[in-house]
């Protein structure tokens, strides 16, 4: 990792760890101790493989024989988190895969309790569906095109099974492969 990249990821790392200092219930408590949160900050935190379009974060045990905990973790990240325009968003990600190195390991009411702390989340929501949408793009050899409305899912794989149907409009999904131009067509 370059010298660039590691700085922005401190910054990252310091950033969501000092937003999260502050985060209190009714009765200003913080939900997060200080033993926590510094407990994350020992956690490595990388890049996920060049070639992850599903994936945001991640977050993974480094002793499988062992439950997941801060001392038992580390965080990968995906690129794309780190353009200018997703950079916020990479907080919100980075603080998500936290909570699971906290022992939140799946998605239920108490972690989404937690996680809904982090400000603006819908608007984050947002811009995730827009990476997710930013990554197929890059990789997307193939189009589910609805033959009904014109809905367009854009997939990097050909796996395709001919029932599949667009659950909005109920039209049938057509495989379409995606022709891009050579550099000699531009």
């Amino acid at each position: 990792m370059d010298n660039n990249n590691y700085q922005i990821l401190s910054q990252l790392i310091e950033s969501v760890i000092s937003k999260m200092r502050t985060f209190v219930d009714k009765d200003n408590e913080r939900f997060f101790s200080d033993s926590e949160l510094s407990q994350l900050s020992e956690i490595e935190v990388s890049f996920l493989s060049r070639n992850s379009i599903s994936r945001h974060g991640l977050t993974t045990n480094l002793d499988k024989s062992k439950k997941l905990t801060s001392s038992n973790c580390a965080v990968r990240l995906n690129r794309k988190l780190f353009e200018e325009k997703y950079l916020e968003y990479a907080k919100f990600v980075l603080f998500h895969e936290y909570i699971h190195c906290l022992g939140n390991f799946s998605h239920d009411k108490n972690f989404r309790q937690l996680e809904n702390l982090w400000p603006e989340k819908k608007q984050m929501n947002i811009i995730g569906r827009q990476l997710t949408r930013d990554l197929q793009e890059v990789k997307a050899r193939w189009a589910w095109t609805c033959s009904k409305c014109g809905f367009i899912v854009k997939r990097s794989s050909r796996k395709f099974r001919s029932n599949y149907y667009h659950k909005e409009c109920l039209g049938k999904l057509n495989n379409v492969p995606i022709i891009r131009p050579t550099s000699l067509e531009h």
